[in-house]
């Protein structure tokens, strides 16, 4: 009777102490084409990876959609959750863990057909331009807007999504926004807005996506990720595969 109480505590404490790497909750947002749901699907070039790797550890993950600004509060701030896809830039760097990285976005800063024109000379030169225009539309806490700001712009407009934004340019609301180029061709083709309605005028950068854990994540789940998504690779370089089937 005694052994079958001590088992029975065993496996209670080997389960309270394994469950931080079973009942993780990773934040996200609809960011097409890396992450976004439809009909209660999980998509995207970024969550097909995260898959991959929940697969490989073998687990289940609760992903949840948020808007932006509230997934990156509960990613950092509440334990053992996660968030994804998240631009490592050094303003966000001790906010999380890192993994990854598993994609790549390239910002850069859009105007309407009308209106390109006006922009002319080397990027830096479109880059100073793009600084004396009353306002250029960002997602409010996104990359875009950390970027944008580092680099010293101080006529950004805040937008709560970037869809939002989009269909602002569009509509002649904003005269400039800084985005990722496959978001943008994205939503023009779900809006059924031809591409060249909207034309690039200067180059932000390209920057590595991530899945980040809040720094409360114990270390060695964290570490467990990294492992999953360098066993992918290595996997699918030796097969001459992409990352994401």
């Amino acid at each position: 009777m005694k052994s079958f109480r001590y088992g029975f505590i065993f496996c209670l404490l080997f389960s309270l102490i394994s469950r931080p790497a079973l009942s993780q909750t990773i934040y996200t947002e609809n960011f097409p084409p890396y992450n976004y749901q439809v009909d209660g699907k999980l998509l995207g070039l970024s969550s097909q990876i995260i898959q991959q790797m929940s697969r490989e550890l073998g687990v289940q993950p609760v992903i949840s959609f948020l808007p932006w600004t509230r997934a990156y509060k509960y990613a950092k701030e509440r334990e053992n959750s996660g968030i994804f896809s998240i631009v490592r830039i050094p303003t966000r760097e001790d906010d999380f863990q890192w993994v990854g990285p598993i994609e790549t976005v390239n910002i850069g800063i859009y105007t309407s057909e009308k209106n390109h024109t006006q922009y002319f000379g080397d990027n830096a030169h479109r880059l100073n331009q793009a600084k004396k225009v009353p306002s250029i539309g960002v997602q409010r806490g996104g990359a875009a807007e950390r970027i944008l700001t580092s680099m010293e712009f101080l006529n950004l407009d805040y937008s709560e999504t970037t869809r939002k934004a989009i269909l602002r340019l569009i509509n002649n609301r904003y005269e400039l926004l800084a985005l990722d180029d496959n978001y943008l061709k994205f939503i023009l083709e779900a809006e059924n807005v031809p591409i060249d309605r909207v034309r690039r005028i200067a180059d932000v950068g390209k920057f590595d996506l991530y899945l980040a854990f809040s720094n409360s994540t114990p270390k060695n789940v964290v570490s467990k990720w990294q492992l999953a998504l360098d066993k992918i690779k290595q996997d699918q370089s030796i097969n001459n595969e992409r990352i994401v089937n």
